[in-house]
């Protein structure tokens, strides 16, 4: 009842009537509403009701329930000695308390602490063993984790446990492993067989997985949308479009998401928007995906039109439009979406933001994130590195790899290889080799880090060494990869190597070349005056964005003084790119060279009329915790006479060296 603004409650605890009785699940939930009535309450309520509370907590604190709970909430906090003292002054354990205790621990990474509490525990079910098994498969000890389930008693090993086991397998790529244990099972079932087909899937063995389905004994909507995602992620459309049309079952949301999604990944979006709008319903996952779509094949336009026409943005959505101004170099509009139409921000928002500067401004927009409560990840910390790496920053370099231990980073692959690359781009080549080195476990991201670090430094025997490393390790190399081992070939002029690296990467390596690959071939040609080579070479490739293989050719040809080939590259660039100032100007200054004064004054003068100029020559360095920059013509620093004087005596022996 209510006098005035004093409240009183009746009955036991903080039950409006005098009849009804707490139980267990009744006490849990209104211990749960606390913050509800602290917020409703008036001041006196409040103090009545911390009381009675009080009163409540002492009452149950024999309650395993309330035990077990207390337990699995401090586990869930990372509070793992406090979860392990309320274990130990429990009065009465029950089966559920102890499979908390092994669920807990090995969700910490404390998994030998997991194994000892589960050898000691008395009348073991399916749970405690399945809780140990995931266990041993979320550190990644599939050995230890196929002992315990051999060991499982045959009345517990029930479907959950094979489930449990054959996943372990496919997410660590062992899928033979998992075919052997699925011709094992007593009983293949339809969610046995879908979690085999997804491993199939994500292997890209589609015959595999198609002889599977077929021998399935039955299907559900599950299996035919996964064998729809396997055709699409290897781009057979055709057959993807068939088993989708061919579907016995009502299609639901996933079904129709996963051929959007595989119509996207192929590049072919009128089929996805079609597709899209003829959906009978769309959820916001159809919606994300179209949107995502979009965005990756550069049609950010039409993104923003679907955003709009959403019935509901959510986090997702809203990054991928965020994303697309990124990838457009659209910086005002991203920050201008970011900072006031986003609607929520998560740190995935901060972290696409960041990756889109490459300047100092990272540091800045690192505060906010701190100031807004976000936690740091791996992706934070490795678009920091790339931009202390980018500007030579080595002093914010340190500072951030200081962040990355105390944030627990330090042994995340990602995070490793970016700091590899920002010590060696700073002439740091004995730490970058030192944090290799000290890694784990290598993948293709840290193998390319050290050999670009060794292809900046000029180093190009150790260069060629860590790839024969590499592939020995049963590394697949990727185009980064052979981008760094043609950069080595191209400093160090080994044409030979070279040519048989490019080759070995198409043929050995079924590894299509980008325009990235060509340029560096065209330098490597080129340094050697190779120049009708280079292009014979790049002749075939489209004169489109990104033009760098014709950009160096036409560079190379400058510097040997080839001028009729240089003129003819030039014209072929300015056909598609006219305002590109650089090449305008190489292109001038090889007409006069030529003595074609007036072919060159024509250059300059639509160079003029187009507004485009060439940015200037800039450097800078770091010391003393600033950094100083120099730009082409700049008189302005104070220490011009002195700095001016040091370049000329370094111009000099560099000059007597040869």
């Amino acid at each position: 009842m209510r006098s005035g603004h004093r409240w009183t409650f009746r009955g036991l605890g903080c039950c409006p009537h005098p009849h009804l009785h707490l139980h267990q699940p009744t006490h849990f939930g209104s211990l749960c509403c606390c913050s509800w009535f602290r917020r409703m309450l008036l001041p006196g309520a409040k103090r009545l009701f911390h009381g009675t509370a009080s009163a409540m907590t002492s009452k149950f604190h024999d309650d395993t329930f309330t035990w077990n709970i207390k337990i699995t909430s401090c586990f869930k906090r990372g509070e793992v000695e406090p979860a392990r003292k309320l274990f130990e002054e429990m009065p009465q354990r029950n089966v559920v308390s102890w499979n908390c205790m092994i669920s807990g621990l090995a969700r910490n990474h404390l998994i030998a602490e997991a194994r000892k509490v589960f050898d000691v525990m008395p009348g073991k079910n399916s749970v405690s063993w399945t809780a140990m098994l995931s266990g041993y498969i979320g550190c990644g000890n599939l050995e230890e984790a196929r002992s315990l389930f051999d060991r499982i008693p045959g009345e517990l090993k029930n479907g959950v446990c094979w489930d449990v086991m054959l996943n372990g397998y496919v997410r660590n790529g062992r899928v033979e492993d998992a075919r052997e244990l699925l011709d094992e099972a007593p009983w293949p079932s339809v969610s046995l067989c879908n979690r085999m087909l997804s491993g199939y899937v994500q292997m890209g063995r589609v015959e595999e997985a198609y002889e599977l389905f077929k021998s399935m004994p039955r299907h559900d909507v599950a299996s035919w949308t996964t064998m729809i995602t396997c055709f699409a992620k290897m781009g057979l459309m055709e057959m993807a479009r068939n088993m989708f049309e061919d579907m016995p079952f009502q299609k639901d949301v996933t079904c129709w998401t996963a051929m959007i999604q595989g119509f996207m990944q192929n590049g072919m979006v009128e089929e996805a928007s079609s597709l899209f709008y003829t959906m009978p319903h769309r959820d916001i996952v159809a919606w994300n995906c179209m949107i995502s779509g979009l965005v990756q094949d550069g049609k950010l336009k039409e993104a923003l039109d679907l955003y709009e026409k959403m019935p509901r943005q959510d986090i997702v959505s809203s990054n991928s439009i965020l994303c697309g101004f990124v990838r457009e170099g659209d910086m005002i509009s991203a920050r201008n979406f970011f900072e006031n139409v986003m609607p929520h921000r998560d740190v995935t928002s901060w972290n696409t933001l960041i990756s889109g500067y490459e300047t100092e401004e990272v540091f800045l927009l690192y505060a906010q994130l701190l100031r807004h409560r976000f936690r740091p990840d791996q992706a934070t910390y490795a678009s920091m590195i790339s931009v202390c790496g980018a500007l030579a920053l080595q002093g914010c370099g340190k500072a951030i790899h200081l962040c990355v231990i105390k944030s627990g980073y330090a042994s995340d692959a990602k995070v490793v290889s970016s700091l590899i690359s920002m010590y060696s781009k700073c002439g740091q080549i004995i730490d970058a080799a030192f944090l290799f080195e000290s890694m784990e476990k290598h993948d293709a991201v840290s193998w390319n880090a050290m050999i670009l670090a060794q292809a900046y430094h000029g180093t190009a025997k150790k260069a060629l060494e860590l790839l024969f490393l590499m592939i020995q390790a049963a590394c697949k190399p990727n185009h980064v990869t052979f981008l760094a081992i043609l950069t080595v070939c191209a400093h160090w002029g080994l044409v030979e190597e070279g040519l048989r690296y490019f080759r070995s990467m198409v043929q050995a390596w079924n590894i299509v070349p980008r325009p990235e690959h060509y340029a560096c071939m065209v330098d490597l040609l080129g340094r050697s005056g190779l120049l009708y080579e280079a292009y014979e070479l790049v002749k075939e490739l489209p004169v489109e964005i990104p033009a760098y293989p014709w950009e160096t050719l036409l560079n190379c040809s400058k510097i040997h003084g080839n001028y009729v080939l240089g003129e003819l590259v030039g014209q072929k660039i300015l056909c598609v790119r006219p305002s590109n100032a650089e090449m305008n100007v190489l292109l001038s200054n090889i007409y006069a060279a030529k003595g074609l004064w007036a072919e060159a004054a024509s250059v300059r003068t639509t160079l003029k009329h187009l507004n485009a100029k060439k940015d200037a020559g800039c450097s800078w360095i770091e010391l003393g915790g600033a950094v100083y920059k120099f730009v082409y013509n700049d008189r302005s620093h104070p220490q011009t006479e002195q700095i001016y004087r040091e370049v000329m005596k370094l111009s000099d022996m560099v000059k007597k060296i040869g």
